[in-house]
């Protein structure tokens, strides 16, 4: 099996995998949302807004406060929601599969055997008590 072969594998592996699927999941789910696509669209429009008032010398800070003040609260209000944590969720999940997709990669090129490195030996910290990897 040649390099190119065993990626394109692994990227149906990944595809396949139940972690990706919630996370393309989440997304469609979100994407699909009217309502959180129009607090998405007000956030913006109010985030470009700041941003050119920012850019103006002329303008109070009072004015720009109480604007990023109203941006947080939007901003905070969107992650809130359920449909923003089951993505941020499905997102971490997949971002640490690809963590430990990358950490073998690495540690394969460094020498260490595929099949038996450890991918949560760079987070160690030293504290084996919750720990199931065998690194020390």
């Amino acid at each position: 099996m040649t390099v190119d072969e065993a990626v394109r594998n692994l990227g149906k592996a990944i595809q396949n995998d139940c972690r990706y699927k919630r996370y393309v999941a989440a997304k469609k789910a979100n994407d699909e949302n009217e309502a959180l696509q129009n607090q998405i669209g007000e956030f913006q429009l109010l985030r470009m807004n700041f941003q050119r008032n920012a850019e103006k010398s002329e303008q109070s800070s009072e004015k720009l406060t109480k604007m990023e003040e109203t941006l947080q609260k939007m901003y905070d209000a969107i992650i809130a929601t359920d449909g923003m944590k089951e993505f941020q969720a499905a997102k971490d999940e997949v971002d640490a599969m690809m963590n430990d997709v990358d950490a073998i990669i690495s540690l394969s090129l460094s020498g260490e055997d595929p099949e038996t490195c450890h991918t949560t030996e760079n987070s160690c910290g030293g504290n084996c008590a919750n720990c199931s990897a065998g690194c020390h």
